[in-house]
């Protein structure tokens, strides 16, 4: 009888103990709660885009950026629309000083309450401006990327000096 008694006791108090639920939702959004991480798909779209970039290939970048998106430049600009977005990267392009730059980040995150349902990926870039194959500037660029359906409907970028 003692032997039922502690064996029904532990079948019991192993029933009563549940696994501790580990909270993956960490900070704040504001209106739209807490964060979460996010897919590697969102940070996919982000690479991609980048890798057309590099070459100024814009045909190809077309393909990763919503129509009807906002983009906005470090220096204040801001392009509506895939196609503007486009021209200005298209003339910076063609500019006599020539840059380069590395990811050397991306992460992706959603919000809780986020009732459209995309992701917002953050990268970092190290970047070098030359002339004249002279360095004249190295800078690193923080990014936001809100991806949407396999596209990015909002970009924002900063940038701050490198001193190495």
């Amino acid at each position: 009888m003692k032997k039922v008694f502690v064996y029904l006791s532990l079948i019991a108090f192993a029933a009563c103990t549940a696994p501790e639920v580990v909270d993956t939702r960490v900070g704040f959004g504001g209106e739209d709660g807490s964060v979460g991480i996010g897919s590697q798909a969102s940070v996919d779209v982000v690479v991609s885009l980048d890798a057309a970039w590099k070459n100024w290939d814009t045909e190809t970048m077309s393909e990763f950026l919503a129509i009807d998106g906002e983009f906005s430049f470090d220096d204040g600009r801001v392009a509506e629309g895939s196609d503007a977005f486009l021209a200005i990267v298209e003339k910076e392009g063609s500019m006599d000083t020539s840059y380069s730059w590395d990811m050397f980040y991306a992460f992706s995150v959603n919000l809780e309450n986020d009732t459209v349902g995309g992701e917002w990926v953050n990268a970092g870039f190290n970047v070098e401006g030359t002339y004249l194959e002279e360095v004249i500037e190295k800078t690193t660029f923080n990014e936001w990327y809100y991806v949407l359906d396999g596209k990015v409907t909002n970009w924002s970028s900063h940038k701050r000096k490198r001193n190495n």
